[in-house]
C-alpha cells in the first residue's frame, strides 16, 4: 500500500508540473500578444493610422510591401518619403534634393550654356566684321570679291560666308551678292528656302536669265544658288575665269561673297578659289589635321589669303543663333 501511495504522490507532482508548464505557455502567448501592438505602434512614426484588421500570423499571410501598406493608410504620406524608404540612398549622409531644386539647377545650367553660346556668336560676328573691313573697305586696293574655302567639308565655311554677306550688306550701301560655287554640296536653297535650280550652272549654260537665279534676301543682299553643275563643273569654273567674276553681271559696284568647295577633298577646289581676289580659310578645331592644313596652304600658295578662321573652338553654335546671325 505504501508503494501505491508513493506512485500517487508522484503522479500528483507530475500533474502540478504540467499545470505550471501550461501556465508558462499561456504567459508566453500573452507576451506575444502584447508585442504585436508594439510593432503597430512603431508604424505610427511614419504617420500610418492604426488598422482595424485583426492581426494575422506570418505563417498565414505574407507581409505587404511598404509602398502598398502606405497606400492603404488613411493619412497622406509624402511621395519623397515613400521613395526614400523604398529605395534608400547609397550613403546615409546623402539626401535627395527636392524636384524644385533640381529644376532650378537645370535652369541655371541651361542659362549659363545659353549665355556662353551667345558670347561665342558675338565674338564670331566681330571676327567676320574685322575681315570684312580689312578686305572691302581698306584704303589701299580694296577687294570686291572674297571667297570662303576649307580643307574638307563640314568645317563651317558655308555658314560663315552667309554671316559675312549679311554683315557686309549692313555695313555697305552697294549691292552684295552671296554666290554659291560649291557644286559638290550645295546648301543655299535649303538655308534660304529658295529653289535649287535654276542656278549659276544653268545661267552659265545659257538656259535661263539672270533674274531667274538671283533671289533678293534684303534691301541690298541677293543670293545665287549653285544649281545643277556636277556633270560639267570644271568647264563651268573655267568659263567663269574667262569671263571674270567682277564682269559677269551688269553692276560695276557689286561686291561678292563666294562659297567655294573644299581644297583637299574636291578636285576643283583650288581652281575655284582662283575666281576671287582674296580667300579666307576656315578650319574646324579638333577636326582639321596639320597635314590637311599644310596641303591646303600648298595648293593656295599662289593666291591671296586674307585670313584664317578657327571655327568651333569650344562649342557649337545652335541653329537658332545661326538664324539670328
Amino acid at each position: 500500500m505504501e508503494t501505491i501511495n508513493e506512485s500517487a504522490a508522484t503522479i500528483e507532482t507530475i500533474n502540478e508540473s504540467a499545470a505550471t508548464i501550461e501556465t508558462i505557455n499561456e504567459s508566453d502567448a500573452t507576451i506575444e500578444t502584447i508585442n504585436e501592438p508594439d510593432a503597430t505602434q512603431k508604424m505610427s512614426a511614419f504617420n500610418v493610422s492604426q488598422s482595424s484588421r485583426p492581426l494575422v500570423e506570418p505563417e498565414e499571410e505574407e507581409a505587404e510591401p511598404l509602398v502598398e501598406l502606405l497606400a492603404r493608410s488613411e493619412l497622406n504620406t509624402p511621395t519623397s518619403l515613400v521613395a526614400s524608404m523604398v529605395d534608400p540612398p547609397f550613403s546615409p549622409e546623402r539626401t535627395a534634393k527636392p524636384s524644385k531644386d533640381r529644376k532650378q539647377s537645370s535652369s541655371i545650367t541651361e542659362k549659363k550654356k545659353f549665355n556662353r553660346d551667345v558670347e561665342h556668336a558675338i565674338a564670331l560676328q566681330e571676327r567676320c566684321r574685322q575681315l570684312c573691313l580689312a578686305s572691302f573697305f581698306r584704303e589701299q586696293s580694296p577687294v570686291r570679291s572674297l571667297g570662303f574655302t576649307s580643307s574638307i567639308a563640314g568645317e563651317g565655311k558655308s555658314f560663315l560666308s552667309m554671316v559675312m554677306a549679311s554683315l557686309l550688306a549692313k555695313d555697305s550701301t552697294s549691292q552684295v551678292t552671296l554666290l554659291e560655287c560649291n557644286w559638290d554640296n550645295p546648301c543655299f536653297h535649303q538655308q534660304f528656302g529658295i529653289a535649287r535650280k535654276p542656278g549659276l550652272a544653268e545661267w552659265l549654260r545659257g538656259e535661263c536669265a539672270e533674274r531667274e537665279i538671283r533671289h533678293t534676301i534684303d534691301r541690298n543682299l541677293s543670293v545665287i544658288p549653285a544649281g545643277d553643275g556636277q556633270q560639267d563643273v570644271v568647264k563651268l569654273v573655267r568659263q567663269m575665269r574667262q569671263m571674270g567674276l567682277l564682269n559677269m553681271f551688269n553692276n560695276p559696284d557689286e561686291m561678292f561673297i563666294v562659297d567655294l568647295p573644299p581644297v583637299v577633298t574636291s578636285a576643283y577646289g583650288a581652281l575655284a578659289a582662283s575666281l576671287v581676289e582674296s580667300v579666307v580659310i576656315v578650319l574646324r578645331a579638333g577636326v582639321t589635321t596639320d597635314l590637311m592644313i599644310s596641303e591646303t596652304y600648298e595648293q593656295l600658295r599662289h593666291l591671296s589669303v586674307q585670313g584664317v578662321i578657327l571655327n568651333q573652338v569650344e562649342s557649337r553654335i545652335p541653329r537658332w543663333i545661326r538664324q539670328i546671325l
